[in-house]
């Protein structure tokens, strides 16, 4: 196998892509780059769903919770109707006040029980784990994409002389083979298929390089 910089400019053109990969790769590891591997995106554990529904009395900073709508009814009902229940502010100084507060249109707040979706204690543990192993595949993610995409910043690098080289290569060889076809389909005929005679008429119409010339010649 010869070396890139031994190629010809025809050679380098009729390369496969396996063949150019296997440059690049030969180009990477004399210069000590590393190949990079695209890390794979974790399939992530679906989160459990609540597994309770409890029933709530929301107050102004917290909720009063209950596993079964009869307790809530009975200490809604409770609240109420004691004359005495009222909020009282548990900063800095003791504050009591009767009722439960104002709505967003400044009337009296209305309790009443609501019911939510919740977990179980054991649910939430299970749920938690879950979600903590989650976020542990994701963030090791994020670390292992970060390292890919700055090697293949420096793979990039490395590549832009040996894929600059290809690119030349086969535009010079493409331009090449544009000549050829000018002069087999254009210029020959005119020329009643003397090459000497089409080749004096394609250099009067085009820039001709001795290269040009010579593959023209072998391959007309």
């Amino acid at each position: 196998m010869k070396k890139f910089e031994e190629l010809t400019d025809k050679e380098i053109y009729d390369l496969s892509d396996e063949q150019v990969k296997t440059y690049q790769k030969i180009e990477l590891a004399e210069n000590g780059i590393v190949f990079p591997v695209k890390p794979t995106e974790p399939k992530l554990e679906d989160e459990l769903k609540p597994d309770i529904v409890i029933y709530t009395i929301p107050l102004i900073n917290s909720r009063v919770a209950f596993t079964t709508k009869e307790d809530a009814d009975r200490v809604l009902e409770a609240l109420q109707q004691s004359p005495s229940a009222g909020l009282s502010d548990e900063y800095g100084i003791q504050r009591f006040s009767h009722g439960f507060g104002k709505d967003y249109n400044g009337q009296n707040r209305m309790l009443a029980v609501e019911p939510k979706e919740a977990y179980s204690s054991s649910e939430y543990e299970r749920n938690r784990a879950i979600r903590d192993n989650n976020n542990r595949l994701t963030s090791a993610y994020k670390e292992a994409s970060k390292k890919y995409d700055e090697q293949m910043e420096k793979v990039k690098e490395q590549l832009k002389g040996i894929n600059e080289k290809i690119s030349v290569a086969r535009e010079n060889i493409r331009n090449k083979m544009r000549l050829t076809h000018i002069f087999v389909n254009d210029y020959m005929p005119i020329a009643e298929n003397d090459i000497e005679t089409a080749m004096r008429f394609l250099k009067l119409a085009y820039h001709i390089s001795d290269s040009d010339e010579a593959y023209i010649r072998e391959n007309c």
